[in-house]
Protein backbone atom coordinates (compact mmCIF):
# COMPACT_ATOMS: atom_id res chain seq x y z
CA UNK A 1 0.00 0.00 0.00
CA UNK A 2 0.89 3.35 -0.62
CA UNK A 3 1.80 6.17 1.29
CA UNK A 4 -0.56 8.87 -0.55
CA UNK A 5 -0.62 12.58 -0.68
CA UNK A 6 -3.04 15.23 -2.08
CA UNK A 7 -1.30 18.60 -3.40
CA UNK A 8 -3.34 21.75 -3.32
CA UNK A 9 -3.37 25.01 -5.21
CA UNK A 10 -3.90 27.78 -3.04
CA UNK A 11 -6.85 29.90 -5.09
CA UNK A 12 -8.06 26.55 -6.78
CA UNK A 13 -11.28 25.10 -5.09
CA UNK A 14 -11.85 22.53 -7.32
CA UNK A 15 -9.62 20.41 -7.73
CA UNK A 16 -6.78 18.77 -6.64
CA UNK A 17 -3.96 16.28 -7.35
CA UNK A 18 -4.09 12.86 -5.72
CA UNK A 19 -0.51 10.77 -5.56
CA UNK A 20 -1.04 7.68 -4.21
CA UNK A 21 2.72 6.59 -4.03
CA UNK A 22 5.51 8.11 -1.84
CA UNK A 23 3.96 11.07 -0.18
CA UNK A 24 6.66 11.49 2.76
CA UNK A 25 7.43 14.93 2.85
CA UNK A 26 11.40 13.53 2.24
CA UNK A 27 10.16 12.60 -1.19
CA UNK A 28 7.39 14.85 -2.57
CA UNK A 29 8.72 18.15 -0.45
CA UNK A 30 11.83 19.02 -2.24
CA UNK A 31 9.78 18.70 -5.97
CA UNK A 32 7.21 20.73 -4.68
CA UNK A 33 9.11 23.60 -3.19
CA UNK A 34 11.31 23.17 -6.37
CA UNK A 35 8.50 23.50 -8.62
CA UNK A 36 6.26 26.08 -6.43
CA UNK A 37 9.56 28.69 -5.74
CA UNK A 38 10.14 28.71 -9.84
CA UNK A 39 7.12 28.93 -10.88
CA UNK A 40 6.10 31.88 -8.55
CA UNK A 41 9.33 33.74 -9.55
CA UNK A 42 8.93 33.20 -13.35
CA UNK A 43 4.63 33.37 -13.50
CA UNK A 44 3.83 34.87 -9.98
CA UNK A 45 0.36 34.22 -8.66
CA UNK A 46 -1.50 32.11 -11.21
CA UNK A 47 -3.37 29.37 -9.86
CA UNK A 48 -4.71 27.85 -12.70
CA UNK A 49 -1.76 27.71 -14.71
CA UNK A 50 0.18 26.43 -11.84
CA UNK A 51 -1.64 23.58 -11.76
CA UNK A 52 -1.77 22.59 -15.18
CA UNK A 53 2.08 23.11 -14.88
CA UNK A 54 2.66 21.05 -11.72
CA UNK A 55 0.74 18.34 -13.45
CA UNK A 56 3.17 18.73 -16.25
CA UNK A 57 5.84 19.18 -13.83
CA UNK A 58 5.26 15.28 -12.78
CA UNK A 59 6.12 14.10 -15.68
CA UNK A 60 8.88 16.68 -17.10
CA UNK A 61 10.57 16.75 -13.44
CA UNK A 62 10.25 12.54 -12.58
CA UNK A 63 13.11 11.76 -13.10
CA UNK A 64 15.31 14.75 -11.29
CA UNK A 65 12.95 13.86 -7.81
CA UNK A 66 12.37 10.05 -8.58
CA UNK A 67 8.56 10.58 -9.14
CA UNK A 68 6.04 7.57 -9.71
CA UNK A 69 5.92 7.51 -13.48
CA UNK A 70 3.56 5.02 -14.11
CA UNK A 71 1.70 5.25 -17.44
CA UNK A 72 -1.76 4.56 -15.85
CA UNK A 73 -2.09 4.69 -11.98
CA UNK A 74 -0.02 6.71 -9.22
CA UNK A 75 -1.60 9.97 -10.05
CA UNK A 76 -4.97 11.80 -10.10
CA UNK A 77 -6.88 15.30 -11.09
CA UNK A 78 -9.85 15.22 -8.35
CA UNK A 79 -12.38 16.85 -6.72
CA UNK A 80 -11.41 18.97 -3.58
CA UNK A 81 -12.29 17.14 -0.46
CA UNK A 82 -12.86 13.87 -2.36
CA UNK A 83 -9.60 12.20 -1.35
CA UNK A 84 -7.24 12.05 1.89
CA UNK A 85 -3.92 11.30 1.76
CA UNK A 86 -1.68 10.52 4.73
CA UNK A 87 0.18 14.27 3.70
CA UNK A 88 -1.49 17.40 2.44
CA UNK A 89 0.59 19.95 0.90
CA UNK A 90 -0.49 23.44 0.30
CA UNK A 91 1.39 25.34 -2.44
CA UNK A 92 1.33 29.08 -1.52
CA UNK A 93 0.85 31.99 -3.57
CA UNK A 94 4.32 33.65 -2.18
CA UNK A 95 6.09 30.20 -3.58
CA UNK A 96 6.54 28.47 -0.42
CA UNK A 97 5.03 25.05 0.75
CA UNK A 98 3.01 23.96 4.07
CA UNK A 99 2.74 20.48 4.71
CA UNK A 100 -0.79 18.73 7.37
Amino acid sequence: MGTSAVIKIEGITWAELYKHFDGYPESTLPWLESFNKDFTKNRGNDPEYKFAQLIRSSVRDGGEFDLDMSKYTGWGVVKCKSYYGDYTYILKSDGSVTVE
